[in-house]
């Protein structure tokens, strides 16, 4: 996303304020905080990211070697609306889509979300003392379980971060609310695994933003994560089970488990020798 953020554009008919935008692709992309029927709201119009032929070939990545949903703007579009109301018919703290129409639509399309105020978590992980976070980060821990249950007994993959990161949560006075929902893994034969990576993906963004400081806040999320097992097994599973090819060659090779990306390699030996330290 482009830096040139705050001054003041109209989309959709409407007076905003930019928030984000892409100068990549088609340059349409972008975020724009408004005000609609009395209420703050954030209006995202979804523009192509990448050439057509680099999004081509990413989106056949995505689909056949990952397991997500596709790069179209429609399909972003799409995605993002589904999700949001799928995490939050089952209690999971994210903005609230709004199904208003916009005054002069765009031709590319648009979602209208409830706008969420506040820093993100990964910026008051870089900056806040350990009391101030602490609770909030048990309470995301106990939801964080109770999502991964949650996918894993209805087999849904769309109730997984598809972008774990401390960066796509904003803490709302102690609450982390998620964002960000363009895409989503589809293959529910492999919701174990995808739940080992995201847990892997945000033990990895911790360990980013807080840097020699994370370990007492991992303890924070191994104490307040309620499934001991589910951990153990993402140290096992975490750095390789985002592609499916190596997650079944690392069925038969299981030395590869160790090979997955430097952060996330990391990430599972820091949740290691967290749990051997708690038993």
């Amino acid at each position: 996303m482009s830096a040139a953020t705050g001054r003041a554009v109209r989309v959709g008919g409407l007076d905003g304020v930019l928030l984000a935008r892409s100068e990549r692709g088609d340059g349409r992309h972008q975020v724009v905080s408004a005000r609609m029927r009395g209420r703050e709201v954030v209006v995202k119009v979804y523009g192509r990211k990448r050439a057509p032929l680099p999004t081509w070939l990413r989106g056949f990545g995505h689909r056949f070697l990952v397991g997500k949903t596709g790069l179209s703007a429609r399909t972003r579009r799409d995605t993002e609306a589904r999700l949001l109301g799928l995490w939050r018919a089952h209690g999971f703290a994210v903005p609230e889509c709004l199904a208003w129409p916009l005054p002069e639509p765009p031709a590319e399309p648009v979602l209208v979300m409830e706008r969420v105020d506040g820093p993100t978590v990964d910026a008051r992980l870089r900056s806040a003392a350990l009391p101030e976070l602490e609770p909030a980060l048990r309470a995301f821990a106990a939801e964080w379980s109770r999502r991964h249950a949650l996918a894993e007994s209805l087999r849904e993959p769309a109730l997984l971060h598809a972008h774990p990161s401390f960066a796509h949560l904003i803490d709302r006075a102690g609450v982390f609310t998620a964002f960000d929902f363009e895409y989503a893994y589809t293959d529910a034969g492999r919701v174990e695994q995808l739940v080992d990576v995201e847990i892997a993906g945000f033990v990895a963004s911790l360990q980013r933003a807080a840097g020699a400081r994370a370990a007492p806040w991992l303890r924070a999320l191994v104490e307040g994560y309620t499934d001991r097992r589910r951990l153990e097994r993402a140290v096992a599973h975490g750095a390789v089970g985002r592609f499916r090819a190596l997650e079944s060659v690392a069925v038969l090779a299981p030395f590869l488990r160790g090979r997955g990306p430097r952060k996330l390699r990391e990430s599972v030996a820091a949740l290691a020798a967290e749990l051997e330290r708690a038993r």
